[in-house]
């Protein structure tokens, strides 16, 4: 994978068939001998997908240059990378098949959801790739009035969420696969927020059919390209902004609640502003989060690499 290939065009790795027996593994012989058999899986990764290495390598450079509590990377780290990205697919598993349930997660400020559920105010959250945002699949278990729509590219991870979906139980969660926000999708979404439901986006990832709606903000110490998109969304829907990271603590799955924005009404002489401020205030918890669970970070492709044209390094106001 060159410096400019695009995330959204990696190719998916494996085979069905492949894929299908470690699941068999896992539901059969449980998560330890589903470990063992990751071992030549993730060495095999190493071997065939090289530019991932050299992602994971960079990414664990610019972690051990913003903390001195980060080791300095060696070769085997980015095995120790992988393995908690395997692990973590596991735990995608967990949940759709029933395993993670609620008395496996800690919830952090969790009475932000009860009050917009009590006042049926819907909300979009902000997420990302560092852990894993389906653990919030436990939530839906306590609370049967939350209605959550998950908004994803899965056009290269087909394969995965194939086997997924054959064990895939009901649920209040809706996973929706979009490539890009355009005013047809966001009038869908309109609609959804004041039916008083929730709308989930990754914000750490350019889409692909607009590589050029990007900013570049300081991420790690180094700037890093930003999608727009979601944050344009935000402030077009006006409904309250959240970030949820849920990141695996001592062996238990935390959740972490925050505020970036309470929403309400904006004029367009703000509203850029407005943009530019969550997205700042985004990324800083992204990053403070990502301080604590550096293993957890899932982006491997070259996140730092220019993705959008130089003369296009500030935000640019378009509509969703």
């Amino acid at each position: 994978m060159a410096s400019d290939t695009h995330w959204a065009q990696t190719r998916e790795t494996g085979s069905l068939l492949g894929m299908r027996f470690l699941l068999f593994v896992y539901r059969y012989g449980g998560r330890w001998l589903f470990r063992l058999c990751l071992l030549p899986v993730i060495c095999f990764y190493m071997v065939f997908r090289p530019a991932s290495y050299r992602a994971s390598q960079d990414y664990l450079h610019k972690m051990h240059a913003a903390t001195s509590d980060f080791p300095a990377p060696r070769p085997w780290h980015s095995f120790y990378h992988l393995w908690h990205f395997a692990d973590s697919l596991l735990d995608k598993l967990g949940v759709w098949m029933g395993r993670i349930t609620r008395q496996d997660v800690v919830l952090h400020d969790g009475e932000i959801i009860d009050e917009l559920l009590a006042s049926g105010q819907g909300a979009l959250i902000l997420i990302s790739h560092l852990g894993n945002f389906e653990i919030c699949q436990a939530l839906s278990e306590t609370r049967p009035n939350l209605r959550l729509t998950v908004l994803h590219h899965t056009a290269n991870a087909v394969k995965f969420n194939q086997v997924l979906s054959e064990y895939n139980r009901a649920s209040a969660v809706d996973l929706v696969q979009v490539s890009d926000l355009d005013m047809s999708v966001a009038m869908q979404l309109s609609e959804k927020i004041s039916a008083g439901q929730f709308i989930a986006i990754a914000a750490d990832r350019v889409a692909i059919n607009n590589t050029e709606r990007c900013a570049r903000l300081d991420f790690l110490g180094h700037p890093a390209p930003f999608p727009v998109g979601p944050f344009v969304l935000a402030t077009a829907l006006q409904a309250p902004v959240l970030t949820i990271h849920c990141i695996r603590q001592a062996g238990r799955y935390h959740i972490y609640f925050e505020y970036l924005w309470h929403g309400g009404g904006i004029n367009r002489r703000n509203r850029q502003q407005q943009i530019d401020n969550l997205m700042q205030g985004y990324v800083q918890r992204l990053q403070h989060y990502c301080l604590q669970a550096p293993w957890q970070w899932y982006n491997f492709y070259p996140f730092w690499a220019p993705q959008l044209p130089p003369d296009s390094n500030s935000n640019r106001e378009t509509s969703p």
